[in-house]
């Protein structure tokens, strides 16, 4: 008779579920939301416990184990714009951890019950903590660097113009130094297509247009739509002098901190070639700018204000 420990297969199974998702989040360079991906661990971990009962052994069905990976993995990552990409990604990894199992059993010389004792989780407390504890070291070592790009991290901003917003994903980027002339605080830089929503449609139809960000501001200027925009002078690796069109938003939020009356510096093209962001930020990520534009006397009055 084959005993199997229900409280072991349910926390092993939710344990390496987590860790895979959390793998997952860390190769595609999103933002980790823990609580999501533990809750979607659990219940990987449920159904894994469910297949040995006997009311439920027709869970072990390959074609029924396959669509709930899926819809755990999509549910984890629900938010995100390419989640069946991460998906795929999540059982690339998941067939890489068999993988190694496979090899660990053959180096064992009896596959088939190697594999069987993880699958019954028939091992110890110690060593089922100790080897998930041993896999996480393993994952952090190899892929706890996997977020940056070019010197920075992928997070989400969260833009506020008047009673809108927008979330985006933007790149952590140390190297972009593109500040406020005036209050000398950093600007975000976003794609302008992300703000089209949260303008009204006379302004979108202005900016959206093919034209230099000068002549834009004339016509932004001359329908006194104006206000809140600026021109903003940069300098970038084979363009020794620019202007962009720059817009002052009422607040973003980073991570927790708010910064208020920020600039964002309007890209009228993608900013990531693949698409894993739609801006650069070149601030800090908590604590130092908090507040500091609300106070700035000359700070542009909001959209809200002027139109």
């Amino acid at each position: 008779m084959v005993t199997v420990y229900i409280d072991r297969v349910f926390v092993l199974n939710s344990l390496v579920d987590y860790l895979l998702l959390l793998t997952t989040s860390r190769l595609a360079g999103i933002p980790l939301r823990r609580v999501r991906l533990a809750l979607c661990a659990l219940a990987g971990g449920v159904y894994a416990s469910a297949v040995f009962l006997p009311s439920c052994a027709f869970l072990a069905q390959p074609a029924l184990m396959l669509p709930f990976g899926s819809v755990m993995a999509l549910t984890a990552f629900w938010r995100q714009p390419k989640k069946l990409r991460l998906t795929a990604l999540f059982f690339l990894l998941s067939g890489g951890l068999a993988g190694v199992l496979l090899a660990m059993g053959l180096m064992a010389g009896s596959p088939g019950m190697f594999l069987g004792r993880i699958y019954r989780a028939e091992i110890s407390w110690p060593v089922l903590l100790g080897a998930t504890g041993i896999f996480y070291g393993l994952l952090r070592l190899l892929f706890a660097r996997s977020v940056r790009h070019v010197g920075g991290e992928i997070m989400e901003i969260t833009v506020n113009i008047g009673r809108k917003q927008r979330k985006v994903l933007a790149l952590h980027d140390t190297g972009n130094t593109l500040c406020d002339p005036v209050s000398g605080e950093p600007v975000l830089v976003l794609e302008q297509e992300v703000l089209y929503d949260l303008w009204p449609p006379e302004i979108s139809g202005i900016v959206r247009q093919t034209m230099p960000p000068e002549e834009k501001m004339v016509r932004l200027h001359s329908r006194k739509l104006g206000s809140a925009f600026s021109l903003l002078p940069f300098r970038s690796v084979g363009v020794p002098a620019g202007l962009l069109l720059a817009f002052r938003s009422d607040r973003i939020t980073v991570g927790k901190v708010v910064h208020r009356r920020t600039l964002l510096a309007l890209s009228e093209g993608p900013i990531s070639d693949g698409g894993a962001y739609q801006a650069l930020w070149g601030g800090e990520r908590r604590g130092r700018y908090e507040e500091t534009a609300a106070s700035d006397p000359l700070a542009v009055p909001a959209l809200e204000e002027t139109v």
